[in-house]
């Protein structure tokens, strides 16, 4: 059995100029049916083209003057099929086939990152149900801020991943469209049966058909990259969190080192945060092959050379989108989680984390305002004496006035100040495995 595509082999240029040729065959076939061209001459077109048969340095090297690889691709293909090349590309233009080919490729890449979705899915609902009620700081502007668990923290992850997933399949059930309209959308060259023959070369080369042509109109394809754009976004936020979380003074992560020794060239003791840093990088690219994009929406009139621009775009897009997903993937996979240093960075503070616990039990009594005016100058006291905050509130009069030293070290216990955190885990955990159905469903549905 011949292994999976990869997007890399689905854009690669071999993949796309057999694309290309299969849809010159089917439309050859097609046009023979309907009498438009001889069936000898699309029997010769069928077996005597395949891509063994071309020159592809030579195309490849015309294709860099022409701009696209389909004039070229047309003479070679020509003098390849005899007398019968004098009705290869009949009728057709340059966009028929590129657009052709591109949407079979895009239609093709979105199920293979389906696949990767469900793999992150799964990866994050385990670890946010293994690490459920783990207490850890949660962190705003770089410093300490409420306890919160580390199972929350990538259910939260997790979360951003199931819309994405519901926007992934959506994509997936409504397939690009192809093109097969000649030189400006009207089907003129092929005569009264243009229509039928748009309908019928679509429909046997795979793709949906189209209301009109798409080569003013490039808004389909423009959002799904786009999307990609969004979505490795999603993916670049988790491996910076990640790549956070390794860092020496914090040291509650670990990303697999793949060997480790080869990570720094030159400091025997550092392994850096490699595959999160490539997830990023790849993220970036992929925004900026978006933006791009939105240029490539802006056709002049009918057609126009900003077809150069999203040739470039898409395919690197998608690469890169996959080379992210690989990566994160590999983080997830192989992360070590170090609970001891989770716990003594959430100890880190001597009880501060918990302030606003503090603050809620006084509030009944002193009213939000002045507890939250009291409990802020305890803190102070805290932080100049080299104090915990139980020890600082239990020696404030204010303080055990209301609240006694059994209360005060209860308040100020961070795993006693989770809140709803495993409940919204599991709420997450639910919603996840109701995705992860219907995104299976989609993936098998495709294939």
């Amino acid at each position: 059995m011949n292994p999976t595509p990869t997007i890399s082999d689905i854009f690669s240029a071999r993949s796309t100029i057999e694309r290309h040729l299969d849809f010159e065959k089917a439309l050859a076939q097609e046009q023979a049916a309907l009498g438009m061209i001889p069936e000898d001459a699309a029997r010769q077109i069928e077996a005597r083209l395949n891509i063994d048969a071309l020159d592809l340095d030579a195309l490849f090297k015309a294709t860099q003057r022409t701009g696209f690889a389909i004039a070229p691709l047309v003479r070679q293909a020509s003098a390849l099929c005899g007398d019968a090349g004098e009705f290869f590309h009949w009728g057709a233009t340059t966009q028929d086939v590129l657009i052709s080919t591109r949407a079979s490729q895009i239609n093709d890449s979105l199920p293979a990152l389906a696949v990767h979705m469900d793999l992150l899915i799964a990866r994050l609902a385990a670890l946010a149900a293994e690490h459920r009620e783990r207490p850890m700081a949660g962190r705003g502007f770089g410093g300490h801020a409420l306890p919160i668990t580390l199972g929350l923290k990538f259910a939260n992850w997790l979360s951003s991943q199931l819309r994405l997933s519901r926007q992934l399949r959506e994509l997936v059930a409504a397939p690009i469209e192809g093109e097969l309209c000649g030189a400006m959308g009207t089907l003129a060259s092929f005569g009264e049966q243009g229509l039928e023959l748009q309908h019928r070369v679509l429909s046997r080369f795979g793709l949906p058909g189209q209301l009109t042509t798409a080569s003013s109109a490039r808004d389909a394809v423009v959002g799904v990259v786009l999307f990609l754009a969004l979505l490795t976004a999603a993916w670049a936020k988790i491996a910076q969190d990640i790549a956070e979380l390794t860092s020496t003074e914090i040291g509650e992560f670990e990303e697999p080192t793949s060997g480790g020794k080869d990570t720094s060239s030159t400091l025997p003791h550092k392994s850096n945060p490699t595959y999160c840093w490539q997830t990023m990088t790849a993220a970036t690219l992929v925004q900026q092959h978006a933006t791009t994009m939105l240029l490539a929406m802006r056709q002049e009139q009918e057609r126009s050379g900003h077809g150069f621009l999203e040739a470039q775009c898409v395919p690197q897009a998608f690469i890169e989108a996959e080379r992210a997903a690989l990566n994160l993937r590999t983080v997830l996979d192989g992360l070590t989680i170090h609970p001891e240093r989770i716990a003594a960075n959430l100890a880190l503070t001597r009880g501060l984390i918990c302030s606003e616990a503090v603050q809620m039990a006084l509030a009944p009594v002193l009213g939000r305002l002045q507890a939250h005016d009291l409990v802020h100058e305890v803190c102070q006291v805290a932080q100049r004496e080299g104090k915990s905050l139980a020890d600082a509130l239990a020696a404030d009069a204010r303080v055990t006035a209301h609240l006694d030293r059994i209360r005060i070290d209860q308040i100020t216990d961070p795993g006693h100040y989770l809140g709803a955190a495993p409940v919204v885990v599991d709420r997450v955990l639910a919603a996840a495995a109701s995705e992860r159905e219907k995104l299976t469903s989609t993936i098998r549905d495709r294939n």
